[in-house]
């Protein structure tokens, strides 16, 4: 059994399951060309938990583990998000089917996303040869048991309780994904399995608040049920808070150096420390140009600061002192990201490695050996206890 190609991997039309990995994620986004957001995970709704989540957050996701053989629904949730952020950057692809779809109701929208090769391509990119057989044998269980069941149906209705018993036995549950959105004002829960979004109301103060109260009583619910469930969050990218913030640094800067000049024409001579850094290196390690920076808007306090250390040369050079330092704070949180960045990019190429043909060669040598119907065998009898 040879590794999956990337020829096999593309012309494959169906869904990989995806791992609930925020790494994962976001390299999919970045290779969609989704600019400035972030996927992160979400340890918990309360104030200290959401303290280190990058702000603004633009949608939250929640998933856990149910019955599905619709494994597009990570992509979906995404999808969900940031098709509905006002301004996002998509990427031309990904603009160019926002722009054809929109108007089409939800169910061809699907179509058109299942048929989109970019975007499945994208998603399946870290698609193993087991994992494609794995998904075509679930769809292909499911087919059978729905032509069985239209040929047989059944005489009365099963307890939702003992249909889930059923499906726990046969199948191994998958993650599912639902994305929770403010839109226009109001908190939106978006389930891909449900024909409708779900209104959960105003968005009031803070639209987190709204969602949370509804992840949370899900949660609980999964929690007493035993189900796995975790929550991510997709906000805007670090890089970008940096950049905003280092340009209205620049801003700053740049002004109370020509307010210096005016005051005092040899005002780099009493500068202790270093001189801020120009707006061409600037450019060249962070992308920040000097149109981000003229149309950048201090706050009413920073703008105020600048004011009043107007005519007074010693407060003007403390000033541009502080400025500085806080250059530098914030250039070393861009090149934290972007190091971080680079290390979900290598973990995710590592994740790429199809070792099925490695797996497939241990278990041939296993059953040559005369090991592996043993272990068959164990399995059977613990699956057939736990029945019981």
């Amino acid at each position: 059994m040879k590794p999956l190609t990337d020829e096999e991997r593309h012309n494959w039309k169906g869904w990989v399951e995806l791992e609930s990995d925020p790494a994962l994620f976001n390299f999919i986004l970045r290779k969609w060309g989704i600019q400035d957001v972030k996927v992160q995970e979400v340890f918990g709704l309360d104030e200290e938990c959401m303290s280190f989540v990058p702000k603004p957050i633009y949608g939250m996701i929640f998933l856990f583990r149910m019955q599905t053989t619709n494994n597009a629904c990570a992509t979906i949730a995404l999808f969900n998000i940031v098709m509905n952020v006002p301004g996002l950057d998509l990427g031309e692809n990904l603009q160019a089917f926002k722009e054809a779809t929109q108007r089409l109701k939800p169910a061809y929208r699907g179509k058109r996303l299942g048929d989109n090769d970019f975007i499945r391509g994208i998603h399946n990119s870290f698609a193993r040869k087991i994992d494609i057989l794995n998904a075509d044998l679930l769809l292909k269980h499911e087919y059978e048991k729905w032509v069985k069941t239209s040929k047989n149906p059944p005489k009365k209705a099963t307890t939702k309780k003992s249909q889930g018993k059923k499906k726990k036995d046969d199948d191994e549950p998958g993650y599912h994904f639902i994305a929770y959105v403010p839109i226009r004002g109001d908190v939106w829960r978006l389930d891909g399995l449900q024909r409708e979004p779900v209104k959960l109301g105003d968005c009031g103060d803070d639209w987190i608040d709204v969602a949370s109260a509804n992840i949370l009583q899900r949660a609980l619910q999964y929690q007493d049920d035993g189900v796995e469930y975790s929550l991510m969050s997709l906000c805007k990218s670090p890089t970008r808070v940096a950049m905003e913030e280092m340009a209205i640094n620049m801003h700053l800067i740049q002004a109370l150096e020509k307010t210096l000049s005016e005051t005092i024409p040899d005002w780099k001579v009493y500068i202790e420390s270093r001189i801020a850094t120009t707006i061409e290196d600037l450019l060249n390690t962070y992308n920040l140009t000097q149109n981000l920076v003229d149309t950048a808007t201090p706050t009413e306090s920073e703008q105020a600061r600048l004011d009043a250390a107007s005519g007074d040369p010693t407060r003007l050079i403390e000033l541009y002192r502080e400025l500085v330092k806080e250059q530098d704070r914030l250039r070393s949180a861009y090149m934290q990201e972007v190091g971080m960045i680079g290390q979900e990019d290598e973990q995710a190429l590592k994740k790429k490695v199809d070792h099925t043909s490695i797996l497939y060669k241990a278990m041939q040598a296993l059953a040559e050996a005369g090991v592996l119907r043993d272990i068959v065998n164990d399995i059977r009898e613990q699956e057939a206890n736990y029945r019981n």
